[in-house]
């Protein structure tokens, strides 16, 4: 029997005699026939390294894409403040050209001699403001006076004219009677 399924595999020599059937010599003898799959040289990716990648590549990308909307959103509330506040400064600035433009009249003029310089026409009055360098003195609280009855006051007599003293004879005395 051994003679019949001679083969190349040392293995398969020596149990050919332990095996009773031959179909089981036969299977191992087909076996060790069968081509062997010879390993691609390079690099070799199993399919789930793959799926675990691009998984990963999504989870990384989703990070980067929440980020960036982040930053766009901030950015759109950073150019809505700075809209409004060159807006301002645009009605500051026209409002300033026209000051310069008014700087420029006989009116102005005329208005900043009388107001800082003091300047008058002949025919103007010239007032002055005391109030600056007045002293002002503190008051003291006073004490609340008590409302007064809710009565009816009595009707007085009409006061009787009376004669007041006086320095000099040459001043009338006036007197104003009921």
């Amino acid at each position: 029997m051994k003679e019949l399924f001679a083969s190349c595999n040392l293995f398969e020599n020596e149990m050919l005699g332990f095996f009773p059937l031959q179909n089981d010599c036969a299977m191992i003898h087909n076996m060790a026939n069968k081509p062997v799959e010879q390993k691609r040289p390079g690099f070799f990716i199993r399919p789930r390294y793959i799926i675990l990648f691009f998984i990963l590549v999504f989870f990384v990308l989703g990070g980067v894409f929440l980020s960036q909307q982040t930053k766009l959103s901030s950015i759109a509330e950073e150019k809505v403040a700075l809209q409004a506040e060159l807006d301002q400064l645009k009605v500051e600035e026209e409002r300033l050209e026209r000051m310069l433009e008014y700087m420029q009249t006989t009116d102005y003029m005329i208005q900043y001699a009388r107001e800082k310089l003091g300047y008058v026409f002949e025919d103007d009055w010239k007032f002055y403001d005391d109030s600056a360098s007045a002293v002002v003195t503190p008051k003291f609280v006073d004490t609340p006076t008590p409302l007064p009855a809710l009565t009816t006051p009595m009707p007085s007599a009409s006061p009787a004219p009376t004669t007041a003293p006086t320095l000099d004879a040459s001043v009338p005395i006036v007197t104003m009677g009921p």
